[in-house]
């Protein structure tokens, strides 16, 4: 009976020492834990990119460092995340960059109404010298970059038809971004700043007509409830960013550094593909439930981006010499 119990003792000493070193291993995979924040649902594409890259993180750093993924605005709402980042109230987000044009005017560039050629326009420019000037001005504010996300392509939804200029005369639009409500103003409509999770009940309630958002929202977020028509015209190519604290990114060792950036690079990548999918796709549904589908004539089209110039123009002013260097290069990328 002694030989037992010191062998069941033995046993149990031999289980702890194993449960010590499950958690000090476990301690060592959890050396860097990072919260990163989003604003789309949670079946939204670009949250499934930010859910990619956590996953490929942790599996490429061994659990060495962890990302867990807060979407739908858990943590903070969009238009709070140009505080957040840069001081350090979270150490990862998914954004819409082009709303941190008060704190990085060059961030805009993104956002232009009617201007870029096509979607390959956008990503020659973000992925060249223009967006090489932008993550430079980022890290000047605490930030580091690193990776875009394509959102999709901004169009109208809206309560009542919208085929022509006179047609906006009147009307509440919900804008998305500065230069988004910009925009609004030049085609004779009033704007409204609102959040993605509040379209919804204002649309609903009738204190907006319309509003401008990617198509793969007018889906997730269910406006074909509350709306009945889109208007695909190509007012912009929305172009997310994920980001991170910069003083956080300094304190990852190299070697992480390094997979995130690939990991970074391999979201990117798939995001594209998703966007361009999901812009078709969600047409098609949202068509489904309902919504009548309106594609304005090409010289409709004209007209809308003639009396969109001026925002350009605001642009070019507010962003100053960097603003310039901007569209000179992007005009090169064309």
């Amino acid at each position: 009976m002694k030989k037992l119990s010191m062998i069941v003792g033995l046993m149990g000493l031999v289980g702890l020492m194993g449960l010590v070193l499950c958690i000090s291993e476990s301690a060592e995979s959890a050396e860097f834990t990072y919260r990163y924040a989003g604003n789309l649902p949670v079946q939204h594409h670009v949250t499934y990119a930010q859910q990619r890259l956590a996953k490929y993180i942790e599996e490429k750093t061994g659990g060495r460092m962890k990302v867990s993924v807060y979407p739908a605005g858990q943590l903070f709402q969009d238009k709070d995340m140009m505080q957040a980042v840069p001081k350090g109230a979270i150490d990862m987000a998914s954004v819409t960059l082009a709303q941190w044009s008060g704190l990085v005017p060059g961030t805009a560039f993104i956002d232009l109404p009617f201007y870029y050629k096509d979607r390959r326009h956008m990503w020659r420019v973000c992925d060249g010298k223009p967006g090489e000037i932008v993550k430079k001005e980022l890290e000047k504010v605490g930030v580091k970059f690193l990776h875009w996300m394509d959102y999709g392509v901004n169009e109208f939804a809206s309560k009542m038809p919208l085929r022509t200029l006179e047609d906006f005369k009147g009307k509440r639009i919900r804008g998305l971004t500065e230069y988004t409500t910009e925009s609004i103003k030049a085609l004779g409509a009033s704007p409204t700043f609102l959040g993605g999770g509040e379209v919804y009940m204002a649309l609903q309630r009738g204190t907006i007509d319309g509003g401008i958002s990617g198509t793969s929202s007018f889906w997730e977020r269910k406006y074909y409830e509350v709306t009945k028509y889109a208007t695909i015209v190509e007012q912009s190519f929305s172009i997310h960013a994920s980001l991170m604290n910069l003083k956080k990114w300094n304190e990852l060792p190299p070697d992480i550094q390094k997979i995130v950036t690939a990991g970074s690079l391999e979201a990117q990548e798939w995001v594209r593909k998703e966007a361009e999918k999901m812009d078709v796709s969600c047409i098609e549904l949202i068509r489904n439930k309902g919504m009548e589908i309106i594609y304005p004539a090409k010289e409709e089209r004209e007209r809308w981006k003639k009396v969109n110039e001026p925002v350009i123009n605001m642009f070019r002013t507010r962003a100053g010499e960097i603003g310039q260097r901007i569209l000179d290069e992007s005009e090169k990328l064309r």
